[in-house]
């Protein structure tokens, strides 16, 4: 009898902190589109000026003050339009270092914190930094990271508690996306984007990193396939743009 006391009470306690552990859905991507030069006439006119083989200078930007699971320094200003993640997963450095052996990419180098403008607000600010760094193309990427609880979807930051998921299935679905600029004109080369999606269905959800790790696994395909239609995109930049060829 005692035993099944101490069982039962066990249960309860498992049942109700399984109950109170929340999991915080990521911050939003940035729409990086809307971070450009607002004068369409002048984007028009922009052409061209980096010369090959270039350095380039790679940000990865996402919503103001975001943060996952994870990751919960907030490298963003609160005049800020976008956040600049410095802390980088080693999927992705391993992509920027394979992405560096291209024909006509002398260096591909992710930003130093020391280097960044305090208040950033368009690609120009981007641009300014880069351009410190002597690199002559900038290539910004961002995730954007949904989540859906049998098929209900949750926007960034939302909360839920873990006793929730119980019977549930949990899809996460990422789409990476890159643009890559003239630093000295702002030229848009071009732009590419991939998607992965990863799910699981569990009776019990014990901790946050068992929901968080179906994060970092879509994030981490979707940003492995973004790097394929990146190389796809720079074959197609050097061919057109390289006057050296």
């Amino acid at each position: 009898m005692k035993f099944n006391k101490v069982v039962f009470s066990t249960i309860i306690v498992f049942i109700l902190s399984s109950c109170s552990l929340k999991y915080t859905t990521p911050g939003s991507d940035v729409k990086i589109s809307s971070l450009a030069d607002e004068d369409v006439a002048k984007i028009l006119s922009n052409k061209p000026a980096a010369e090959f083989p270039v350095n380039i200078a790679v940000a990865r930007i996402q919503a103001p003050n975001y943060s996952n699971n994870s990751y919960n320094r907030r490298e963003s200003t609160p005049d800020g339009r976008f956040s600049m993640i410095l802390t980088r997963e080693p999927d992705e450095e391993k992509v920027i270092s394979e992405l560096s052996k291209l024909k006509g990419i002398k260096q591909i180098s992710p930003f130093n914190r020391l280097l960044l403008p305090y208040n950033y607000q368009t690609i120009k600010d981007l641009r300014l930094a880069a351009a410190k760094m002597k690199a002559q193309m900038l290539l910004v990427y961002t995730f954007d990271t949904e989540f859906s609880i049998d098929a209900k979807n949750y926007g960034p930051q939302n909360v839920f508690a873990l006793g929730y998921l119980k019977n549930k299935e949990v899809k996460v679905r990422t789409t990476s996306s890159v643009a890559l600029f003239d630093v000295q004109t702002e030229y848009l080369f071009g732009l590419a984007e991939a998607t992965a999606e990863k799910e699981k269905k569990s009776n019990i959800w014990k901790e946050n990193q068992e929901v968080d790790q179906l994060r970092m696994d879509a994030e981490k395909e979707s940003f492995s396939k973004l790097a394929k239609e990146i190389e796809k995109m720079w074959n197609d930049v050097y061919l057109e743009y390289n006057k050296n060829k």
